[in-house]
């Protein structure tokens, strides 16, 4: 799967984030961004199977995607995901183990790259 193939995965599954991603078209950092928010501002919602399908599409995009889109979830999702509230705790349950693990990746080498955790590291 490549970035154009997660957004149009993401779009057949949430069409209200149409308009962000053509803003961004070409630039899946920034789609994988928007996704981040949709899914945070779900998680804050508690609106957990809105989460739990967007957890499965970042897990698919992470266990399939090519090296671009591996980088974008790593980067622009998993590196900013919080899960820090009562809400995102109860999120954090719905986690495929893959998210999971890769979520602890970026946290571990970024706490190693910065000398501490990253404000989102809950663990």
């Amino acid at each position: 799967m490549d970035g154009s193939g997660f957004c149009s995965t993401v779009l057949s599954e949430f069409p209200s984030l149409r308009q962000d991603f053509i803003e961004w078209n070409g630039l899946i950092h920034l789609q994988v961004s928007e996704f981040l928010w949709f899914t945070q501002n779900a998680i804050e919602a508690r609106s957990f199977e809105k989460v739990s399908k967007c957890f499965a599409l970042a897990n698919a995009a992470l266990l399939n995607g090519d090296e671009s889109l591996r980088n974008a979830i790593y980067v622009s999702f998993l590196e900013h995901l919080d899960l820090r509230s009562d809400a995102g705790k109860q999120a954090s349950k719905l986690m495929p183990a893959a998210l999971k693990s890769g979520r602890d990746d970026i946290l571990d080498y970024d706490a190693k790259l910065l000398g501490q955790k990253m404000p989102v590291d809950d663990r």
